[in-house]
């Protein structure tokens, strides 16, 4: 039988006469309703190796288990990874270095993984975790577009947001450079993340890194390596129109904008004050890099 916790949890705080904040439906542990197993999210709480391992279902819900009981925790005999998870795949995923999670259907007593990330240290963090994402092709800047949040394992509605902040997240990477999460945002997987959402921002809690499928090309990295070429300091932007309004006073403002993409190309304008001056693209596949104009 379904649990109903949810439903009696809001109708409380309404009748309370509270209103429900953001902080009540991302909390971690809310969630007790049973869910279709084939599919969910899953979090590797012990594993040896692609032996046997125990898996939990990703913010609190429940599943029928191999063994045919419904709980929020099951055992599996075996893990059964992806081609492409190659030796330096299984060492991040299972190593247990960090938190993993896998996505994929139980067959018979194993577990058949079809996409496994983890973080870059131990510790899930206090919100539930979202899939972050958005269409693969954008016609014009801002890019990425249309950015929704959707949490793991519930078939609420995604929640639209208008910008993703990573200044409070727990990986250092993605605080000093967060145009790291765009190219993980449009990707297949999408950005998982814990947080919540604050006026219509993503507020990042902990990030995880895809280990599988194999990920795409690192475009926002690559486009930043070559916009410092000479040692120039670069400040990215969401627009053209809002870095070309930042002008400097006492010396240049070099910038970055990503302005366009498609499910096979990111493009990139370089700029300086109120002009640009190289626009280039970079291929998600072959990580190359094609300069197509010149200002």
């Amino acid at each position: 039988m379904r649990s109903h916790r949810p439903i009696a949890l809001l109708f409380t705080l309404l009748t309370a006469g509270c209103a429900v904040t953001a902080d009540d439906l991302d909390a971690t542990g809310e969630g007790a309703d049973e869910i279709a197993s084939a599919d969910a999210w899953y979090h590797l709480d012990r594993v040896n190796g692609t032996g046997p391992a125990t898996l939990s279902v990703v913010n609190g819900y429940t599943v029928r288990c191999p063994d045919g009981r419904t709980r929020n925790t099951c055992e599996v005999s075996a893990l059964v990874l992806p081609a492409d998870c190659d030796w330096e795949c299984r060492d991040g995923l299972l190593s247990q270095r960090g938190e993993g999670l896998v996505r994929g259907r139980f067959d018979g007593t194993r577990f058949v993984v079809n996409a496994g990330l983890d973080t870059w240290q131990r510790g899930m963090g206090t919100f539930s975790v979202y899939r972050l994402s958005a269409p693969s092709t954008c016609a014009s800047d801002p890019c990425p577009a249309s950015i929704s949040a959707q949490k793991l394992n519930t078939a609420r509605a995604p929640t639209a947001v208008t910008a993703v902040d990573f200044s409070r997240a727990d990986d250092t990477n993605y605080r000093l450079e967060p145009w790291r999460g765009d190219d993980a945002i449009t990707s297949a997987t999408g950005l998982l993340a814990s947080g919540r959402i604050v006026d219509h921002t993503f507020r990042v809690d902990r990030v995880w890194r895809a280990w599988t499928p194999r990920p795409t090309c690192m475009t926002a990295s690559l486009a930043m390596d070559h916009a410092t070429q000479g040692g120039l300091t670069i400040r990215r932007y969401r627009t053209m129109a809002e870095a070309m309004r930042d002008v400097t006073p006492d010396e240049p403002n070099h910038w970055l904008v990503r302005t366009a993409e498609t499910p096979e190309l990111v493009t990139y304008t370089l700029g300086v004050n109120d002009l640009w001056a190289e626009r280039f693209t970079v291929s998600k596949r072959t990580c190359a890099l094609t300069v197509i104009a010149e200002h």
